[in-house]
């Protein structure tokens, strides 16, 4: 958006209340591992100190049992989320074995063997052996390596007082419309949220392991771009080619989930040729279609609503509509503790605030090109300051076009009520150093940051932790009380899921 129309459009929102009554309701998701001393994957199972991976709304598993994944819960106030995330990463260094430590980063350390990665179990029920058949699918279709990419989740809406601002009519539709114009608009800046939240350039020979990549040799044990801002999401990261078949632009909810639809029940011919079952007649994919379930979907950004009655996130949003949006593609930074500091939470909501107030068309065919191709330079190329994207219409450098938007967002910072804050908030992301090469090792830089973030986690001691526990010791109560199904209760539970979307 121009810098003049921003100017009028944000002056349009003071007069009318917008800033005043501008409330975000926030979330963050974060996936890491469980390592041992030696920086190699765990593989002891999920400890039972942390709770039940499947009945724990705060601390579960995700595709293995050694990647912890913590879910705060929604925030209105940034120090609040803050804290609660810090208060999650105190209880886990506590509650896990001795001799376990946490790894810093998205990308994961040394793989000896990726068949001792022991994939994620729940419980002996249909939705047990549902969740367990989804990660066998995920193994088989891309390889256990590429499912130990890790990343940070950033759960972000506005309370409903901040919409009457913005639409005149308040109902489900004329939201959905609005969030679905804050996704086009953050598709189009991707580029720009790589290049400051990208933290993955540097990777263990390990994980490219007998798959094609385009990247250089960095020392005995590593593989790097210079240039690139994040390797997790490249080709050779926490991507998926079949995907790319997928024609989502985001131009109607509908329109999302019938591509969504489509992914799950149209056969695909790679994964129809491995079939549903193994060898052994056991489940090993959940469907063969390009997706096996909603959650498959990669992208950096994704319309969601919250679990309730026992539906799918697809029924959810096609009775209910939108009620947040999950940001997916930011890396872990390893320069914070917690893989997301307060300045980088402040400045994402500045971008997502950004991306609701401007304008946002529908996205062309030709369009979708050009913001993937912008996507792609920025992956690979987004630290080298000349390489070239379009922008406004035009091909402009990066540097040239990280200024444009950076001046936007500077704008808007200062018509928010804590904009000193949030100023502060985008000189430090800014300034902050991004895609160092170490000198060692990513391996043994992993280790040291690590035993680092050990002692001074273990050491701490924190307000929430009462909570936290009696969530752990709650989960582990209700899956005791779980009936067990037989196995063709649970064979019949994934067989009849996908039947009925």
């Amino acid at each position: 958006m121009k810098h003049d129309a921003l100017i009028e459009r944000l002056q349009e929102l003071k007069n009318v209340g917008f800033f005043k009554d501008l409330v975000i309701e926030r979330g963050i998701e974060k996936e890491f591992f469980r390592t041992d001393t030696n920086g190699f994957i765990s593989k002891k199972s999920h400890p039972v100190s942390l709770g039940s991976a499947l009945k724990n709304k705060l601390i579960t598993t995700d595709f293995s049992e050694a990647q912890v994944e913590l879910v705060t819960p929604i925030f209105e106030n940034v120090d609040d989320l803050y804290d609660f995330l810090y208060s999650l990463h105190v209880f886990v260094a506590q509650n896990i074995d001795e001799d376990e430590m946490l790894w810093p980063y998205s990308m994961p350390p040394k793989i000896k063997d990726e068949s001792d990665i022991n994939l994620g179990y729940y419980h002996q029920s249909g939705i047990g052996l549902l969740k367990h058949v989804y990660r066998r699918g995920l193994k088989i279709r891309y390889g256990a390596t590429m499912q130990c990419v890790s990343g940070m989740h950033y759960n972000f809406s506005l309370k409903q007082s901040s919409f009457k601002s913005l639409i005149d009519d308040f109902n489900q539709k004329n939201i959905d419309e609005l969030y679905l114009g804050l996704i086009r608009n953050f598709k189009r800046i991707y580029w720009f949220v790589l290049t400051e939240f990208g933290q993955t350039n540097v990777v263990d020979k390990s994980f490219i392991k007998n798959r094609d990549h385009n990247l250089n040799q960095l020392n005995q044990e590593d593989m790097f771009l210079k240039d690139a801002t994040s390797l997790r999401m490249s080709e050779i990261g926490y991507q998926s080619k079949a995907q790319k078949n997928l024609d989502i632009k985001y131009n109607s909810l509908d329109g999302f989930l019938k591509e969504i639809k489509k992914a799950i029940t149209v056969p695909y011919e790679e994964f129809e040729e491995k079939g549903l079952k193994d060898s052994n007649g056991e489940y090993h994919q959940i469907s063969n279609g390009i997706i096996q379930i909603e959650n498959e979907y990669y992208d950096s950004i994704r319309p969601k609503r919250s679990a309730s009655n026992n539906l799918r996130p697809y029924e959810l949003l096609k009775n209910y509509g939108i009620e947040y949006l999950e940001i997916r593609g930011v890396d872990i930074s390893p320069n914070d503790i917690t893989g997301m500091s307060k300045h980088h939470i402040r400045f994402l909501d500045l971008i997502l605030i950004y991306c609701l107030i401007t304008p946002s068309p529908l996205i062309s065919s030709e369009e979708k090109k050009l913001i993937d191709s912008n996507e792609y330079i920025s992956i690979y190329n987004g630290r080298n300051d000349s390489a070239e994207i379009n922008f406004d219409g035009r091909k402009v450098s990066i540097k040239q076009a990280k200024e444009s938007i950076l001046d936007n967002l500077n704008t808007i910072a200062n018509y928010l009520e804590d904009s000193d804050t949030h100023i502060d908030s985008i000189k430090f992301v800014t300034e902050l150093t991004k895609g160092v090469i170490p000198k060692i090792s990513f391996h043994e830089d992993g280790m040291i940051k690590a035993k680092k973030n050990l002692k001074i986690l273990k050491s701490s001691t924190d307000k929430n932790f009462d909570v936290i526990k009696k969530e752990a010791d709650l989960s582990i109560r209700q899956l005791k009380e779980m009936p067990k199904d037989s196995n063709a209760q649970m064979n019949k539970f994934v067989e009849q899921y996908n039947l009925d979307i």
